[in-house]
């Protein structure tokens, strides 16, 4: 009998030791997970120790809980002790106000009761809800690009975006952002976007941009967002758009041109005078308001009040919210009366539709028009209409190529534009529309050059000197650094009709081929084919103390100072030179363009690189009271105070006393223009030749395929 009473005294005591063991771990359990999400949801890094999860678990565990604001313990309950070291529990968590009870098992270690298993959380700041499923949505973190498929209750909307919480793989907190639809986009910087309806906006530091392809969603870069896209959907939180989402492509059918003033000095306009020919609607698409003028009526339109201040034909005034439109109601166009283009100066007339935005207390003009129609007035301003049929056909092609692939890098966005009508794009409407120059845009509807599928890089410039650059030899990469990237149909080749050309990237090759004009070229019937200009010292001196600093402050990675003997960039001061002892070219490409200059004087040496930079700076011009600087060009003709190096295809013949001091230089250089692409000389050239427009085309760009616009995109 007393042995029986010992045993149950035993397993009295064993019971009540494994119940003050459970109740110790469960209060021990219950503290440990409340300090656990204590610290996680204040970011403490301390929330780690409580944990014992794979490394990537753990980490996206952390970061869920960590946002603000979010998160609430409501309980810890169900809590099951199963061995000394092991126990599960339940923790009940509300998301944003939705409740949801998480099962979690935990082991003991260094003194505390740590989480080893619990489902996935997941908490997305802003998530897309990219595809619906039966069972489900498949959301889309715009943080990182990652897709998390959660089941749903309630379907969410395709495309509609949030704060998205999931727990398991179900959906418990999904709170939408504002959605803006765009019928149009205008204009995009780092601070705003610009739709036709809803004026500006503003953007979060961060937007994010997205884009369907092929029924999924992918993070794009803001270069994506093209002027004059359609249909564009914007998530707004706070005022501010924290993504957009793209449509699925873009055609370009139309060209938006900002418009310089006269002389091209710039974009910003003090003063428009706008003559409609024909029917036009004046429209303020922010506010909804409309005028309707009749041909011959005038707009006088100025900046005033932070807005686009219009004199009505009546006299009346209106003051825009946003920009103003002018839409024609037929086939009028637009004269610009404060403009004037050309020689001799005419005033232009435009196609197509007027914008009259206001910027930095003055007004930017934008001209929409339809490719084509943009085309009609950039080939009589960019190639005589003189040199035929063929060559015209040739630029059309290469204009259209050039501009559409101008639309996609929309260099202007900020201004709401794709390209300009300078030369920094294509000159545009500085000469009239011409029968023949339109014929030939007519003859290549959508025609362009392609290369593996893409559209091509269609430079082009006057005249070679016998043979054209490597692009990646005449300009600097997208980093400024130089030589630039290769283009593998925008390289060097002989235009010559017979003949081998020299060793050009040689000092002998180049002097022996670009020093004399007994060549016969595709080229040789321009004026530039060969020309040369002789500067005295002093003039020489005069033109680099003005230039080099400029450029140096241009660009400074292209203009190097030597120290020790090492170039650097630095700022240049005034007067850099003080007297020129030497001129030395130091590379040349594999076509005979410059690509390094050394200039030696007497107060210091600079290195000029790619062949902007040295055209810019060696202008044969006369500075101050010095005597005009004369070229004289092969043809017998003659240009005075040339504004830039014709090219970079030239070599130096220096001129010393008997004492050995520099008394002057002789520049012998051949062709017009950058080098890299077409020649419109050569072009003419070539069709006199026999060539078809095709057949030069390929010529300037081998290995493309001239296509249709319509069957790329």
């Amino acid at each position: 009998m007393r042995k029986v009473l010992i045993i149950f005294v035993l397993l009295l005591l064993t019971g009540l030791s494994a119940y003050l063991f459970v109740m110790q771990a469960s209060a021990a359990i219950e503290s440990d997970l409340e300090l656990f999400f204590a610290r996680a949801t204040t970011g403490s890094a301390a929330a780690a120790d409580y944990l014992q999860l794979p490394s990537q678990e753990q980490d996206s565990l952390l970061a869920a809980l960590r946002i603000p604001g979010l998160w609430k313990l409501d309980g810890v309950t169900a809590i099951r002790v199963t061995s000394l070291r092991k126990a599960t529990a339940q923790l009940t968590l509300s998301a944003g106000g939705t409740g949801a009870t998480v099962p979690v098992k935990l082991v003991r270690r260094g003194g505390r009761w740590r989480i080893v298993e619990l489902p996935e959380v997941v908490a997305i700041p802003v998530a897309v809800a990219e595809k619906p499923l039966p069972s489900g949505t498949v959301f889309f973190s715009l943080a990182d690009g990652r897709r998390v498929t959660l089941q749903t209750g309630t379907p969410v909307d395709r495309f509609a975006a949030g704060f998205t919480v999931g727990i398991g793989g179900r959906l418990v907190y999904f709170a939408p952002l504002e959605t803006v639809t765009v019928s149009k986009l205008l204009a995009l910087s780092g601070e705003f976007l610009e739709g036709e309806e809803t004026g500006l906006m503003s953007l979060a530091e961060n937007t994010v941009y997205l884009q369907q392809k092929e029924d999924a969603l992918q993070i794009v870069s803001h270069e994506a967002a093209i002027p004059g896209m359609q249909q564009l959907t914007l998530y707004r939180q706070d005022g501010l758009i924290r993504a957009v989402l793209l449509p699925p492509g873009y055609r370009p059918e139309t060209i938006r041109v900002l418009l310089n003033t006269t002389g091209f000095t710039g974009f910003l306009h003090d003063e428009i005078r706008l003559t409609v020919t024909g029917p036009f609607l004046l429209e303020d698409k922010v506010a909804g308001g409309s005028f309707r003028l009749a041909g011959g009526e005038q707009l006088v339109l100025r900046a005033e009040d932070g807005r686009v201040a219009v004199t009505l034909p009546s006299g009346e005034k209106y003051a825009a919210a946003g920009r103003v439109y002018l839409l024609p109601a037929g086939s009028g166009r637009v004269r610009v009366e404060t403009l004037r283009r050309g020689s001799p100066p005419f005033v232009p007339e435009y196609r197509g539709q007027m914008e009259i935005a206001f910027h930095r207390n003055a007004l930017l003009l934008v001209n929409e028009v339809v490719l084509e129609e943009y085309l009609y007035s950039v080939v009589p301003s960019e190639m005589p209409v003189s040199f035929g049929a063929v060559p015209l056909a040739v630029q059309a092609v290469t204009a259209r190529s050039y501009a559409a692939a101008a639309i996609f890098r929309s260099g202007l966005r900020s201004f709401g534009a794709h390209v300009d009508d300078s030369v920094s794009s294509q000159v545009y409407n500085n000469v009239p529309e011409n029968n023949t120059a339109s014929a030939a845009v007519a003859q290549t509807a959508g025609l362009v050059v392609t290369y593996r599928g893409s559209l091509a890089d269609t430079r082009f410039f006057s005249t070679s000197a016998g043979v054209t650059a490597h692009a990646a030899e005449v300009w600097s990469d997208k980093e400024g650094a130089f030589p630039g990237t290769p283009v593998d149909y925008l390289v060097s080749r002989p235009q010559l009709l017979q003949g081998r050309l020299p060793a050009v990237s040689t000092e002998d090759g180049a002097k022996e081929f670009f020093a004399t004009a007994e060549w016969e070229s595709y080229d040789s019937g321009s004026p530039w084919f060969r020309w040369q200009v002789t500067m005295s010292r002093e003039q020489l001196e005069a033109v680099l103390n003005r230039y080099l600093p400029e450029r140096a402050q241009a660009q400074p990675a292209l203009v190097l100072t030597k120290e020790g003997d090492a170039f650097v960039a630095k700022k240049i001061p005034a007067n850099p030179l003080g007297e020129l002892l030497d001129l030395r070219v130091q590379r040349r490409g594999a076509g005979g363009n410059i690509m390094e200059l050394e200039i030696t004087g007497s107060k210091g040496t600079y290195r000029l690189l790619t062949e902007y930079v040295i055209r810019f700076t060696l202008r044969p011009v006369k500075t101050g009271g010095s005597a005009d600087v004369v070229l004289r060009r092969h043809d017998g003709s003659s240009v005075e105070n040339f504004s830039i190096l014709p090219s970079a295809f030239a070599v130096f013949d220096l001129q010393h006393d008997p004492a050995g001091r520099l008394q002057s230089v002789t520049i012998y250089g051949g062709g017009l223009g950058h080098g890299a692409g077409m020649s419109q000389y050569g072009a003419r050239g070539m069709a006199a030749a026999g060539f078809t427009f095709h057949e030069i085309l390929l010529h300037y760009y081998p290995g493309c395929k001239v296509e249709n616009l319509a069957d790329i995109f």
